[in-house]
């Protein structure tokens, strides 16, 4: 049999828990308490509760909080008793009426009094019928932790099956409505804290939230017209059905466009595919809706190039010359031919190529580099896609410095050398390889693997393959790692305390820097800008899915290279601008590609460094550069952005270990700069693979920054502590977010 103590209650359920409690004359749960009415017109009236069960009182307790007593005129009573099963005549109570504090017991029918004090509401809050040893304790406490013994006595009655019950009532008819009792707690311990009702509050918060993301309102979402402008060859097909030369079937591309706008889910199982049969890759994600942070459609991106533009001229000969330097070291970019080749090009050949330059000039430096702040500064890899930490536990060689490559984390490391793919070795490069894969062959799984060892990345090749199997915020929480657990020091081989000692800063709007007495954790600390960081990625996704296949369906770049290489091989024309042409026949590129090409002889076709080419959804924007803008935004948010990155470091020639880097810039690299560097890494990582433009990749970190500011706007509501955030967008301007509002 279950003891008293064990069953608990504080009311607040709708109505009375009849499993536990039988209820007699008016009573009512209301506001978490229990109340109860005398009948004003009845004398010899009492309400309250008796237990459906019968509990064993030895060695145990039952007790209640007593709020309020009955306010009736007259004889009026409130109650905890106990009964020997259901018998009246033996019970034991303690009650209150009267001005007075009674304890009694009732044995066989008679009724005796064992203490009978003045009452006291404050003192006598806690009611509490305890049995300890063959001796019965009627006690009472202000608080419910410490307890007073009004009387104690032999055990006078049976107590190993009693029925509890607690109530109120009147022996004289009161002629009006009293005040009830108010009872409370039922062997419920007192909470020391008061804790509020904070219902109304966290509606109004979402309330709020949801006010804030309704005036974001709805951008125009528009187009570069192309697919009206030149149908069925300029826009996205892959995993559809083609004809003989690659262009998509137009019964196919209905079928897709059917579907994209009655966005009934049937119409999407009914796009009709190609014979290979690859799964297109999640068209219905932007259609989702987020309870935090903007809308999938409140947030956009300009039109992308088109191919009859020199812009888009320009992003596809960067491609070409990306997929021929994909196996030159980065430290040799200065020196190689392939790399001043391809400088020459980009300087001589494309008249709106976008890329970084210097004093007007594309150089090693900023070839093949993102534009954004930091990303031209130092070496061609973030630091945080190279180093590890520092544990001076560890001995050398398993994460004792940072320049090992071991993010250490507990008992657990993390690797930032990776298995990466054999040299040399490209694929999509003769048309039908190219034609099989464009009408849906799976060829996932065919990556020429080099099995000699783990490297750190070191080309273009390397930085495809780190990105080729990954979710992309796996890059970022790395990153995160590394700032949460580097050790002081010269973060190459720091020392102090792991977890308890910091190099890396947090935030200047971060209240724990100045607090003395509290670290931060749940809130503001490890977990939380881990979680941030992490959350961040299928908000970005369904963003720029959206875009993807509901706005541009741009046509990715080895889609082009089969509408190059027919164009080139005279079998049939599209509108694509003349500058990418002109390279590949006769100009920069043209010693490289079809003709007797020294390296690609066979074809124009752009050289893929997956097996399977790009996925299966369109170019515009690019996931993982969504991806990586929006956990960037999230980093340089949580920690102090304007710190020095110091003892830089870059891979060795086999890309084995790593060495210091030297370089005059040495001193002028920032973690936002690294952290800014780290995202155009991992989108232009993708473009080095041949799946994504240039455009992809800076207009993408944008839409992912948009994502990741209205996600902390929101949560700037949510914290007790007074908190903002300080960041560096990516245009170079700089915010503060708090209390739900960007400035």
């Amino acid at each position: 049999m279950a003891k008293a103590h064990e069953t608990r209650d504080t009311f607040n359920e709708p109505g009375t828990n009849t499993a536990v409690w039988a209820a007699y004359g008016s009573v009512q749960e209301a506001g978490g308490r229990l109340e109860v009415y005398a009948d004003p017109w009845a004398a010899w009236s009492y309400s309250g509760y008796y237990s459906t069960t019968l509990y064993d009182l030895t060695g145990s307790s039952a007790s209640i909080e007593v709020q309020q007593l009955l306010q009736a005129p007259g004889d009026s009573w409130t109650y905890l008793e106990l009964k020997d099963r259901w018998d009246h005549d033996n019970r034991v109570y303690i009650a209150a009426g009267d001005g007075y504090l009674f304890a009694a017991q009732v044995v066989g029918g008679a009724h005796t009094h064992l203490a009978i004090i003045p009452y006291d509401a404050w003192q006598h809050r806690w009611w509490r019928i305890r049995e300890s040893g063959g001796t019965l304790y009627f006690e009472a406490s202000p608080d419910g932790c410490g307890w007073s013994t009004v009387v104690s006595a032999p055990n006078p009655i049976l107590l190993t099956q009693v029925m509890v019950g607690f109530g109120a009532g009147t022996d004289t008819q009161q002629n009006g409505d009293s005040p009830p009792a108010i009872l409370d707690n039922y062997n419920v311990p007192p909470m020391r804290v008061a804790i509020p009702d904070r219902t109304a509050q966290a509606f109004d918060i979402r309330v709020k939230a949801a006010q804030i993301a309704r005036d974001r309102g709805q951008p125009q979402h528009v187009n570069n017209g192309e697919e009206c402008d030149y149908p069925f060859v300029a826009n996205y097909s892959k995993g559809l059905r083609h004809d003989s030369l690659g262009d998509v079937d137009p019964a196919s591309y209905q079928s897709l466009l059917h579907a994209l706008n009655t966005r009934n889910p049937a119409d999407f199982e009914a796009i009709i595919l190609g014979p290979g049969g690859k799964k297109l890759t999640n068209p219905q994600a932007g259609l989702a809706f987020t309870l935090e942070g903007p809308d999938t459609h409140a947030v956009t991106m300009p039109p992308a190039p088109r191919i009859d533009s020199p812009q888009g001229s320009g992003e596809m000969g960067e491609l070409y010359w990306m997929a021929l330097a994909r196996d030159v070291h980065f430290n040799d970019y200065p020196a190689a031919g392939i790399t001043q080749a391809a400088i020459a090009s980009l300087n001589g050949e494309f008249t709106d190529f976008r890329g970084p330059r210097e004093n007007g000039q594309v150089t090693p430096q900023t070839l093949f580099r993102g534009i954004f702040p930091g990303e031209t500064v130092g070496p061609y890899l973030s630091q945080f896609l190279l180093k590890g930490t520092s544990d001076p536990r560890l001995p050398s060689g398993q994460g004792r410095c940072a320049s090992e490559g071991l993010i250490v984390y507990g008992d657990l490391k993390i690797d930032q050398r990776q298995v990466t793919v054999v040299p040399g070795v490209d694929y999509l490069i003769d048309f039908p390889w190219w034609l099989e894969v464009q009408d849906g062959a799976d060829k996932r799984g065919m990556d020429a693997i080099d099995t000699s060892g783990r490297r750190f990345v070191r080309n273009l090749r390397d930085l495809g393959e780190r990105v080729h199997i990954d979710f992309v915020v796996d890059h970022f929480y790395n990153a995160c790692l590394i700032l949460l657990n580097e050790v002081p020091g010269d973060q190459l081989c720091g020392n102090g305390r792991v977890t308890a000692d910091r190099e890396f800063a947090y935030d200047p709007g971060n209240p724990y820097n100045g607090y003395q007495v509290q670290a931060p954790f749940a809130t503001l600390g490890q977990p939380d800008a881990l979680t941030r960081v992490t959350e961040l990625l299928s908000r970005s996704l369904q963003a720029v899915w959206f875009q993807k296949w509901f706005v541009h369906r741009r046509l990715r770049p080895e889609e082009l290279g089969g509408r190059i290489d027919n164009m080139l091989n005279g079998r049939r024309g599209y509108p694509i601008d003349r500058q990418i042409l002109d390279s590949l026949k006769g100009g920069g590129l043209a010693p490289y590609f079809g003709d007797g090409g020294e390296i690609f002889p066979y074809s124009f076709l752009l050289p893929q460094a997956y097996p399977e080419g790009a996925p299966t959804h369109p170019a515009y924007g690019a996931g993982h550069a969504t991806g990586s803008g929006a956990c960037a935004t999230i980093l340089k948010a949580f920690f102090d952005e304007d710190q020095a990155i110091e003892s830089p470091v870059v891979p060795n020639a086999d890309g084995t270990a790593l060495d210091p880097y030297t370089g005059w810039d040495a001193g002028s690299m920032t973690v936002g700069g690294e952290l800014n560097k780290l995202a155009g890494n991992i989108a232009l990582g993708r473009n080095a693979a041949g799946v994504h433009w240039r455009s992809d990749y800076d207009q993408s970190l944008l839409l992912g920054e948009q994502i990741a500011l209205g996600v902390l706007q929101e949560q700037s509501l949510l914290l007790n502590e007074p908190e903002f955030f300080l960041l560096t967008k990516f245009d170079g301007t700089r915010v503060r977010i708090e209390n739900g509002q960007i400035f």
